[in-house]
């Protein structure tokens, strides 16, 4: 159940943050904004090429000034899905599937939490649980 590398990185922001970090990512990397799939939330994807390497993600959540921690979670490309579901079920570790469509291809998500609360996406490319 190989991890092939990191997919992308999520910063959450306010809606009031969302233009000046994005213009942040945009000038000082070279990033350029593009497709992003449907989502609750307002937010931008930004690109590296063709990988959209950050996504940003507005959320006014926020329980007080003291606890705004940008960085949401980490996301991973991986392979082998049904390998990957019977490893957590059988180390007992919770997760949560998810189904999206992004552009052309379909992906099957893994989501779940490390021990200090990091979120964790796991994502396979065209690949389905039957």
């Amino acid at each position: 159940m190989p991890v092939s590398g990191i997919n992308h990185i999520n910063i959450e922001v306010t809606a009031e943050q969302l233009p000046k970090v994005k213009a942040f990512y945009e000038d000082a990397l070279g990033l350029k904004s593009g497709f992003r799939a449907k989502s609750k939330r307002d937010g931008a994807w930004l690109y590296a090429q063709d990988t959209p390497v950050i996504h940003l993600s507005v959320s006014e959540d926020w329980m007080n000034e003291s606890d705004k921690i940008h960085f949401n979670h980490v996301a991973f490309t991986c392979s082998n899905l049904a390998e990957f579901v019977a490893e957590l079920d059988k180390k007992t570790i919770r997760y949560q599937l998810e189904q999206r469509s992004l552009a052309n291809r379909e992906v099957t998500q893994i989501f779940m939490y490390d021990p200090v609360g990091i979120k964790i996406e796991l994502n396979f490319v065209g690949e389905t649980l039957s």
